[in-house]
């Protein structure tokens, strides 16, 4: 897929859109009419807005309605309502769940800060949960939505979008089927630039955590080094970010070990050199997937590609670099091609949304064991045994 970020979304968001003119089976599969649901959406104008368009997460659904939005905004609210075709406005989003009582809500502020008493409102009357990302901003909060949630159970999909999206999905298959071998190590280069450091780590990190766990399964532990111009980060350089969520450090390298002997080295580098702004047009934000039998590579605005050699250097030629293949056999069912779809069948199943709520909250520990690792200077193991925020114990 050859995009950069915006457009690796809005490629996301037509193939979402695309998936979601099919109507969803009902869970017993017996041909009956599927399940009419009643939608709500949550956003917060100047505050996080509604995501990445997270108030049209329902359109085109034909078995979902959009009954009403919140935001305290007027225009905000007024341009939503149009762009989702909800009936009702409402101020107050505590209102709009006390009268409207709907099925499913959208969760959409990208400002995780709300997350959590939104959340928390939402799974009293509702039936499903889908929340823009960050989960969070504490694993404390994390901890609290889906002990609300199990208790109620209703399920949460959190936006790590790459759960959904075909080229993600197809190189799952491709590591399972054995392209290049045995996974040893994996690289993954931040997208580095303005909000190099910490920012990168909590916006845009959790994505590439939650891909990593998608692929690998649960990380055991982690060993990091966080720093700000050179130095250990203090509690003097934590603050707020560009988008205003608890950060430290220009420059981060964590080290994460998932099962079977495999590592993942995750960093995000602040440089004077011209490195943290645009060069010829490409995002830093990369991915290297090394195996005994080859290399399986994504770039942004580049897609996946693939080396058939465990390799980079070759002494008698250059190594060829292929585009991904097709997996052999590979199928993509209806249901995990899309968030709402997929959200819907955990309803009526029980099974686990695409990208769970727990799921979220592993995205969240993570970042919370990087700064918990160069606070204590070791390594920290999973689960975390401190759930409250590291960088308030500096």
């Amino acid at each position: 897929m050859n995009t950069n970020r915006r457009e690796f979304l809005r490629a996301a968001s037509a193939l979402s859109a695309a998936a979601a003119l099919m109507p969803i089976a009902r869970a017993d599969e017996t041909g009956a009419s599927p399940r009419h649901y009643r939608a709500a959406v949550i956003g917060r104008t100047g505050g996080g807005d509604y995501g990445h368009g997270y108030d049209q997460v329902f359109n085109d659904l034909a078995n979902v309605s959009v009954e009403a939005v919140a935001d305290p905004d007027p225009e905000g609210r007024q341009r939503a309502a149009a762009r989702s075709g909800a009936k009702q406005q409402f101020a107050d989003y505590r209102t709009m769940l006390r009268e409207v009582k709907p099925d499913l809500v959208s969760i959409a502020p990208r400002q995780p800060d709300c997350h959590r008493e939104m959340a928390l409102a939402s799974i009293e009357v509702c039936r499903g949960v889908f929340m823009e990302k960050p989960f969070t901003e504490t694993v404390e909060d994390a901890d609290a939505i889906l002990e609300a949630a199990r208790a109620r159970g209703v399920p949460i999909h959190v936006a790590h979008n790459r759960r959904y999206t075909a080229e993600f999905v197809q190189a799952k298959a491709l590591l399972d089927q054995g392209l290049i071998g045995q996974v040893r190590q994996v690289e993954i280069h931040g997208k580095q630039d303005a909000r190099v450091g910490g920012e990168d780590l909590m916006v845009l990190g959790v994505h590439d955590f939650d891909l990593m766990r998608f692929y690998f399964g649960d990380p055991l532990w982690c060993q990091a080094s966080v720093t700000q111009d050179g130095r250990p980060i203090t509690r003097a350089d934590v603050g707020r970010g560009r988008e205003p969520i608890l950060i430290a450090g220009s420059t981060i390298h964590a080290l994460f070990a998932f099962p079977s002997d495999l590592m993942l080295h995750w960093s995000s580098v602040k440089r004077d050199d011209g490195w943290n702004t645009s060069v010829g047009g490409r995002e830093k934000w990369a991915i290297e997937i090394l195996g005994t039998k080859g290399i399986l590579a994504y770039q942004s605005a580049v897609g996946f590609v693939w080396l058939d050699s465990p390799f980079f250097a070759h002494k008698d030629q250059a190594p060829v670099w292929k585009p991904a293949p097709e997996p052999a056999n590979w199928t993509w069912p209806e249901h995990a091609r899309h968030p709402i779809k997929g959200l819907i069948r955990a309803i009526e199943t029980g099974s686990p949304a695409l990208s769970s709520g727990e799921d979220g909250r592993w995205t969240i520990e993570m970042v919370a064991a990087v700064y918990e690792s160069e606070r204590t200077r070791s390594r920290v193991p999973f689960p975390l045994a401190d759930r409250t925020n590291p960088l308030m114990r500096f």
